[in-house]
This record gives structure tokens, C-alpha cells and sequence, in this order.
């Protein structure tokens, strides 16, 4: 212990966050009895934070200052976001105190959708185990009690990941402006992610494919490395491809000459830079909302391009190597769901066929 400018002070840990902070209290006379007396406040002050309890706020700050060390800040910001999200619903509130039945009442009372509680729980049992391996809580019952709520059908979740065929003639057919029906068209034969196409530059495509080696993070306005070791790839341009890549090509160059601007980017916005994924986003939310009725997201189109591959008769092995996927239990949904279909079509083209007249 110390006295600075009239205050006795002392550097202590906190016992809630770990972190190192300068505890004080004023001196209230001088000499060496008012210096004493402070000082008998002020260990009377750090023996008090040795009762303090970690609020479920502190906590969340601390797992996401660790995760930071690991994680693309994209993928920080998102799941910053579902915690926060978590606590303006729950409240904040000490961290020992948590129960599984607290936060599942929480949930429900918010109304909101069962598959949006399901994105909360996931999160919550993800922090909670880092709590409980990092000795913030005692005990990991918390999320072993808590499980998730019921959802939608699961042939209509996997439905509602992707377009049908139709489906997609009708989304196109209804693209008035047509750099975004140019790009809409590249997403679905190409089966790139949104990122990944915004990172493009002129010179990623040679000797018949798409070199994908980077992604763009829209959150930060930065370009980083490839999702993951399996996202860099070399994608074939088959002829479909290929026609679409030479019209965005003619395109981009007269609308460079339009707005008076030079660029490498492959696909860039009016001003020659890295295309905005919001604007195209809404574009395509609001289109798909207007002619399909349901709102489309550009990682749908992803999903469509695994689908168009499936009825085409590719195995999945193929589809997944296309997309950049290691293990991907979505596109092995996709799959076996057309693959299932296909089997049905065959069987009621069987019925209606005579082997032996």
C-alpha cells in the first residue's frame, strides 16, 4: 500500500475478472494517523471484493475477449451479438445464479421464434462450458439441464434452404436491374459464397477456373483468408459458367466506362471497389419476398447450386468439393433430400410403365 496525492491505494487483482486495477480511498487528514486509519479502510475495501459475485454481462466480455484470440472477428461479431441479444432478454444477473430453468423462461417469454431460441441455447451451452473449464462457475449443470425447443419439421427446414428449380426461373425472370441478376445467376452456377465472390479480383480466374483463396468480412470491410483450409479451392467454369462470366466481364467494363473508374475487382460496386453485401442482400430479400413470398438470402443460392447438382445426378463428394466443404451437414441434407425425391419421380414413372405388354 501506498499514499498519492492525499489517497492510500493498493494494486490488486479482481477476483471476478482476474484483471489488475488500483484500489483507493481518500485520506481524510494528514499525518501518520490519518494515513494508518486510511489504510484500514482501504484493506477493509479489498477484503469486501473477495465477496463480489461475476455478473453474466462480465462474464460474456471475458469469453469474447478469448474467443477474439481464435476467431475471424466476423465470426466474433456474431456470436457478440447472439449474447448480447441473450442478455437483454434474460437481464443480467451473477453468474452462479443461473439456472437452466431461468434462461429457458426467459426464452419463451420473449416470443421468439423457436429456431432464433434454438441460435440462443447453442450459444449460451457453448459460453457456459468456457465458463466452467476456466473456473468462472462451479458446476456445468446448467448446460447439460438445458435443451433446445422444438422446431419446424425437418423436411421443411431443409426445403426452406434452398430454391426448386421453378422457384428459381421465376426470381430471375422477376431481376429488373441486371448487374444484380448477372450476379444472382454467377451464385447459383458457381456455388461461391457471397464473400468469396466480393473478394474476386479480374485475376482469380484462369485456365478455365476460379481460383477462391479469400473472402471479404462485410462486418470489418476487409479482405481475409479463406473461410476455412477446405474453402480454397479451384472451381471448373463449365460452359453456363462461363457465358455468365463473360457478361458480368462486358458489363463491368461499360459501367466502368459510365462512371469513369479503373479496377482489378471482379464484380465491383459504381465506384470500382468491393461490392456492399447489405445492398445486395436487401435487393435480394426484397425481390424474393415480392415474387416467392419468403425472403431469400444470398447463402440460399448456395444452397440451390447443391441442390441443382444433386438432381443433375453429381455425387455428393463432387458437390462438396465444388462448395469448399470438409463435413457439411447441411449439403448431405440437401442432397439425400433430392436424391430421396429423384427415387419417388422414378417409382411413379414405374407405375405408369408397362415392362411386359
Amino acid at each position: 500500500m501506498w499514499i498519492y496525492k492525499g489517497y492510500a491505494q493498493e494494486r490488486v487483482k479482481m477476483p471476478d475478472t482476474g484483471l489488475v486495477k488500483i484500489i483507493s480511498v481518500k485520506c481524510t487528514g494528514s499525518g501518520k494517523k490519518a494515513e494508518l486509519d486510511a489504510f484500514r479502510r482501504l484493506q477493509a475495501k479489498i477484503d469486501g471484493l473477495s465477496h463480489r459475485r461475476l455478473l453474466f454481462s462480465q462474464a460474456i466480455d471475458l469469453y469474447l475477449a478469448d474467443i477474439e484470440k481464435n476467431l475471424k472477428p466476423s465470426s466474433v461479431k456474431k456470436v457478440r451479438g447472439s449474447l448480447h441479444a441473450l442478455i437483454r432478454i434474460t437481464g443480467d444477473a451473477d453468474l452462479e445464479a443461473i439456472t437452466a430453468g431461468f434462461i429457458r423462461q426467459k426464452l419463451l417469454s420473449s416470443e421468439k421464434p423457436n429456431r432464433t431460441l434454438n441460435d440462443y441455447v447453442k450459444r449460451f451451452k457453448t459460453f457456459w462450458m468456457w465458463a466452467y473449464r476456466n473456473d468462472l462457475v462451479s458446476s456445468r449443470q446448467v448446460s447439460d439441464k438445458l435443451q433446445g425447443f422444438v422446431d419446424t419439421p425437418k423436411r421443411e427446414r431443409i426445403q426452406d434452404k434452398y430454391l426448386e428449380t421453378d422457384e428459381l426461373a421465376v426470381l430471375l425472370d422477376s431481376m429488373k436491374e441486371r448487374r444484380f441478376f448477372l450476379l444472382t445467376r454467377f451464385l447459383l452456377l458457381s456455388g461461391l459464397r457471397i464473400g468469396e465472390l466480393i473478394a474476386m479480383d479480374s485475376s482469380d480466374i484462369s485456365d478455365g477456373y476460379i481460383h477462391v483463396t479469400k473472402t471479404y468480412d462485410s462486418a470489418h470491410k476487409i479482405i481475409t483468408a479463406a473461410k476455412t483450409y477446405d474453402s480454397r479451392r479451384d472451381v471448373y467454369i463449365q460452359a453456363e459458367l462461363l457465358e455468365t462470366i463473360k457478361d458480368i466481364q462486358e458489363y463491368t467494363r461499360w459501367q466502368a466506362e459510365v462512371c469513369g473508374y479503373e479496377s482489378a475487382v471482379f464484380f465491383p460496386d459504381l465506384h470500382g471497389g468491393r461490392l456492399s453485401y447489405q445492398t445486395y442482400e436487401k435487393y435480394l430479400a426484397e425481390t424474393s419476398e415480392a415474387v416467392l413470398h419468403r425472403r431469400i438470402t444470398p447463402h440460399a443460392l448456395r444452397h440451390s447450386h447443391c441442390s441443382l447438382l444433386a438432381l443433375a445426378g453429381f455425387p455428393l463428394d463432387s458437390i462438396a468439393a465444388r462448395l469448399g466443404h470438409g463435413d457439411s451437414r447441411i449439403t448431405k441434407e440437401i442432397y439425400f433430400h433430392k436424391m430421396k425425391e429423384l427415387k419417388e419421380r422414378e417409382n411413379i414413372q414405374l407405375d405408369h410403365f408397362r415392362l411386359l405388354q
